[in-house]
């Protein structure tokens, strides 16, 4: 998250054409129908074309949300009409003031408590004087001990500059002393957890939870924070090696890791586009963490001089002063509508990810999928939706009918995006357990809403 130091909050400044042949006259209307966006058996000439299979017969279970947010609003903004559709389950802030706010929401609450202490000036750092680092700790834990807070001890300290300048193993004592005092004055049941580093490093993990393990501390959270633009696809294997090295290692049974959570994910770059932040949330489901949220950055255009965290934009899914969606806004409804009727959805093109679901909101199926940048992406791709047993969803007409709507999500950063443009809508019959959908020139950073009633 990029913000300039203020107080002792959270703070960090991270830095084609297509043409098909000209076969019979018909082929030029179609091309026409398809020069958007098209639905049927056509592939662009020179242009790879990639496969989704969609099987609604096949449930994904087991499964959390990864809908979250960090910071991104005040008691007041944005209305919970544009948060609630987001169904968050993990805020992560460090304003205590708005507890009863984020768990009416439905989300877990929490606490960045280094950001209430601070990163250097006024109070120094930690380890410059223990006892008053404790007696902090203890006063915080004392004043909210009758709310359920996941207690994060300390922000990235693996980061130098800013929220860092002392030494790994200071960082680990700072741990313990926090640790310590919140068993004291909360009891055995309270979450504590981290070491939220910025960014996974197997090495770092272990040597925290050796000295955990050491010192007869636990750490009842693991986390670390996911926020390489260009290394999405790696999200999920990085949260499984985790889970299999770490928290069900025997090793470390004593220390009672209980969750993982990804508590930020999203980079400055993918920030405000469509089919990354997909990406992000595909990954990052897959491997099954425990929660994640949104990190915040740096306004495109930031005349303001503050950032995403703090201008109440939900992380920049909204604007500022009036709370209207953008682009990103979509992504993460749509994510959440479908949340908890996902099925099994595979693509062959690790860079083209797809949330398939049985019932959204409107008890519709619906098709979240987007073609997203890593190393070297081209401008377009061609993708063929498989979907299988659609009779799973009872949907069909009297006349054995479904009809597909496919809707856009631009690429379109800060823009207000009011409602989705329909690029195309079908009537299929369903004569077999299989519909096959191909989608000539999917955009790079864009992400498409396929609906099917």
């Amino acid at each position: 998250m990029p913000l300039n130091r203020l107080n002792s909050l959270h703070l960090r400044n991270r830095k084609p054409q297509f043409k098909l042949k000209k076969i019979i006259p018909v082929f030029i209307g179609l091309l026409a129908l398809f020069s958007v966006l098209g639905i049927g058996q056509f592939q662009v000439l020179g242009q790879q074309q990639n496969n989704i299979t969609i099987d609604f017969a096949a449930p994904r279970t087991g499964i959390s949300s990864a809908s979250g947010f960090l910071y991104g609003k005040n008691a007041t903004q944005p209305p919970d009409n544009m948060i609630k559709p987001l169904q968050p389950k993990l805020w992560r802030t460090s304003q205590l003031d708005l507890y009863p706010r984020v768990i009416a929401l439905g989300a877990q609450f929490q606490l960045i408590l280094s950001d209430t202490w601070g990163y250097g000036a006024p109070r120094g750092w930690p380890y410059d004087n223990y006892a008053k680092w404790e007696e902090h700790v203890r006063q915080i834990a004392r004043q909210h001990k009758d709310k359920v807070i996941l207690w994060d001890v300390w922000n990235e300290p693996d980061l130098r500059d800013p929220f860092w300048k002392g030494t790994r193993e200071q960082f680990f004592e700072t741990y313990k002393r926090a640790y310590q005092v919140l068993r004291q004055e909360l009891g055995p049941n309270v979450m504590i957890g981290g070491p939220s580093i910025a960014k996974y490093d197997q090495n770092f993990l272990t040597a925290f939870l050796n000295y955990c393990k050491a010192n007869n501390l636990e750490v009842n959270f693991l986390s670390w924070h996911e926020l390489n633009d260009q290394d999405i696809t790696s999200i999920a294997a990085r949260i499984n090696n985790a889970r299999r090295s770490l928290q069900q290692n025997p090793q470390y049974q004593s220390l009672k890791i209980q969750k993982i959570y990804v508590n930020e994910i999203i980079g400055p770059t993918a920030q405000y586009r469509p089919a990354e932040i997909l990406g992000y949330l595909y990954y990052t489901e897959l491997g099954r963490a425990d929660g994640a949220a949104k990190a915040c950055w740096e306004p495109v255009n930031n005349t303001s001089g503050t950032n995403n965290c703090f201008n109440n934009s939900l992380d920049g899914l909204v604007t500022p002063d009036q709370s209207l969606p953008r682009a990103a806004w979509w992504v993460y409804k749509a994510y959440a509508d479908g949340f908890n009727s996902r099925v099994l959805s595979q693509a062959d093109n690790p860079k083209i990810v797809a949330l398939a679901s049985r019932s959204n909101s409107e008890r519709k199926a619906q098709i979240v999928f987007g073609y997203f940048e890593q190393a070297f992406s081209a401008p377009t791709a061609g993708v063929t939706l498989i979907l299988k047993n659609l009779q799973q969803l009872n949907l069909a007409n009297s006349s054995g009918n479904l009809t597909l709507r496919v809707q856009r999500i631009p690429d379109s950063g800060e823009q207000v995006i009011k409602e989705l443009v329909t690029l195309r809508q079908d009537n299929v019959a369903v004569s077999n357990q299989v519909v096959r959908l191909t989608i000539p020139n999917l955009q790079l950073h864009e992400a498409y809403l396929l609906t099917i009633s």
